[in-house]
């Protein structure tokens, strides 16, 4: 990965942006893309990118920008401040996480309290925590003084930021799917310095809300009318300690992106891109779809007349946790898959499903 990637990588690692509270994410995205690309922004926020094709046919990739947070509840008299989840939090993992509130005066850094083993009174006790339970210390001493800082509404997120393991390994609270933006923007700045133009005008996003309800993508969608759509985002890895290889499917680190086969994925669309990763050598994996596929491939493909998708994956450990990882090999080829479609795409193929 060049010097140029890796930093706007760890800027959007660096960058908190819980569901509806995109913006920051998304500036950066907008700076970014817009040295080789003119970014255009919906009324939602979602953030789009075109690269002129051969044919009037379009294509779109779109990663979202969100990650799963938290949000500012309750301010109790003694200054500790209450959440709610923002996404599919593991409500399990936060007692004792360092965390970040942000707002319009900036980061106020705080830690959720975890009461210590010597003052419980029997074994077992806060084994399960109930999230109204838990609290945040921000180290104030009044719900005066906690609401200079703080306020209901201010988003919290919790984890740490980019940090390379062994190997190609590298670790993150939300490469889902702050990894996706970063495969779209990586695979536009590509195009963008192509010969040959893609076979579809490719349309790229950064879409907004997926982590509390799957919609922001099924608006731009709407805007842009493609042809087809390929969402990016994470699936998880299966070979670590007590995943069920035979219940999930076996995707490991290192074997390149995995490609969703099954009910909802469009068949013709599916092909066109292993012949793609074929014909580059980009080696990729497989897994399936019962009808959900999870990611923004869902809204979109039940917007205007139908959207052909496809969905292109990259491995990851521990989605959803503070600490999610990922094979950055896998990232790179995820970006020269894209690529490789978009150059071999013919204006010609039929997407409608017999």
């Amino acid at each position: 990965m060049d010097r140029r990637a890796r930093r706007f990588l760890e800027e959007l690692l660096r960058t908190p942006g819980p569901s509806g509270y995109e913006g920051a994410v998304q500036d950066l995205w907008r700076s970014y893309v817009g040295q080789f690309a003119k970014v255009e922004r919906d009324v939602h926020g979602n953030q789009h990118a075109t690269i002129r094709g051969r044919s009037p046919r379009q294509i779109l990739f779109v990663g979202h920008a969100d990650e799963i947070g938290l949000i500012v509840q309750y301010l109790d008299e003694e200054g500790f401040i209450y959440v709610r989840a923002i996404g599919g939090v593991d409500v399990g993992i936060l007692p004792s996480q360092r965390v970040t509130i942000v707002n319009q005066k900036g980061h106020v850094r705080g830690v959720i309290g975890k009461r210590a083993f010597h003052l419980r009174e029997k074994d077992g006790e806060d084994k399960n925590p109930r999230l109204e339970d838990l609290f945040i210390d921000i180290g104030a001493s009044s719900r005066a003084e906690a609401q200079e800082r703080v306020e209901i509404g201010d988003p919290v997120v919790f984890g740490g930021d980019f940090e390379p393991l062994g190997g190609q390994l590298a670790t993150a609270r939300n490469f889902d799917n702050r990894m996706g933006c970063f495969v779209v923007a990586e695979a536009l700045r590509a195009l963008s310095g192509q010969r040959k133009r893609p076979g579809f005008t490719v349309h790229g996003v950064s879409s907004i809300q997926e982590e509390t309800g799957v919609w922001g993508a099924g608006t731009i969608t709407s805007k842009l009318r493609p042809d087809a759509a390929v969402a990016l985002d994470v699936t998880h890895e299966t070979h670590h300690p007590a995943v069920k290889r035979q219940k999930f499917g076996d995707v490991r680190f290192g074997g390149g992106p995995v490609l969703t086969r099954g009910v909802r994925t469009n068949k013709v669309l599916l092909e066109e891109i292993r012949a793609a990763a074929r014909k580059a050598n980009i080696p990729h994996q497989m897994e399936t779809d019962q009808g959900h596929t999870h990611t923004d491939a869902d809204p979109i493909s039940q917007r205007l007349e139908g959207v052909p998708v496809a969905v292109v994956s990259v491995p990851c450990r521990y989605m959803h946790t503070s600490c999610e990882v990922i094979h950055l090999g896998d990232l790179e080829k995820a970006v020269e898959l894209l690529v490789a479609v978009s150059l071999q795409l013919d204006e010609k193929v039929n997407l409608t499903l017999r």
